[in-house]
């Protein structure tokens, strides 16, 4: 048994949709990792789909160092949101891609704020970095696909990669040939549950790890709203607004 496993003490599932709408069950000791007590159960309640999603896809990809730059679209949505920390915990700068909207200039004071250096729409990237004193990005992430994936793509510097983990538009990725040929770029899937170390539990534990000391320091946090259950019509009704702000339902 793993030391921390008594009484009382606060765990994560292991295992994808384990422990989802039950108020008690019974798990295997390795089907659980303890957390330390001073971590805020609105962090425990997050940390375990999102937050390695976004450090994963920092650290298995692209061999990243302080000054390296990176770009992203979907920016502002929850993974994006700890896209944005873990990299300005790693010295690394974000190249910041969201939608056009009427309140844009408030969600770029709110990115800044995450540590977000760059925050531009697909239309404006390529103006933006032109006039941006650094270098050009070796890794890109793509939650959003269609037209914003190509500007994201574009945008990549010589031999980098491009990772996709999600769709948000319902459109194709959409790679022009010519950044295969004469850019080398190279084009990657992720898929936090799947894959070679989607199943061990080991590699699981191991970033959660690398995780507790961020979100006891301050440097990392999840954007939350909690809200008692009877309550739970508010959070269905925005849960689609793109905010990356997660309800959490509870119980007591």
């Amino acid at each position: 048994m793993q030391a921390g496993l008594l009484e009382g003490a606060l765990v994560v599932p292991l295992d994808a949709g384990a422990g989802t709408w039950r108020q008690s069950a019974v798990f295997d000791a390795t089907a659980l990792h303890v957390l330390p007590d001073d971590i805020p159960i609105e962090a425990a309640a997050t940390m375990s789909i999102n937050p390695p999603t976004a450090l994963r896809m920092l650290e298995e990809f692209v061999d990243l160092k302080g000054g390296d730059v990176i770009v992203h679209n979907g920016a502002n949505s929850a993974v994006g949101q700890l896209v944005i920390q873990l990299a300005k915990a790693k010295g690394i700068h974000t190249v910041n891609v969201v939608r056009d909207r009427p309140n844009l200039s408030e969600l770029e004071h709110y990115l800044r704020g995450l540590g977000a250096d760059i925050v531009t729409t697909d239309e404006k990237l390529k103006a933006a970095l032109a006039s941006a004193d650094m270098p050009r990005p070796k890794l890109g992430l793509n939650c959003v696909g269609g037209a914003s994936s190509t500007a994201v793509a574009k945008s990549l510097a010589p031999g980098s990669t491009i990772v996709t983990y999600g769709g948000m538009s319902m459109k194709p990725l959409t790679i022009p040939t010519s950044l295969l040929i004469f850019k080398d770029l190279t084009c990657k899937g992720f898929w936090l549950s799947g894959g070679t170390k989607g199943g061990d539990k080991e590699s699981k534990k191991a970033v959660l790890d690398k995780l507790v000391p961020l979100l006891q320091n301050g440097q990392l946090a999840v954007r939350t709203k909690p809200l008692p259950f009877r309550q739970y019509k508010e959070a269905f009704d925005n849960q689609e607004t793109q905010s990356g702000q997660k309800y959490l339902l509870r119980f007591d």
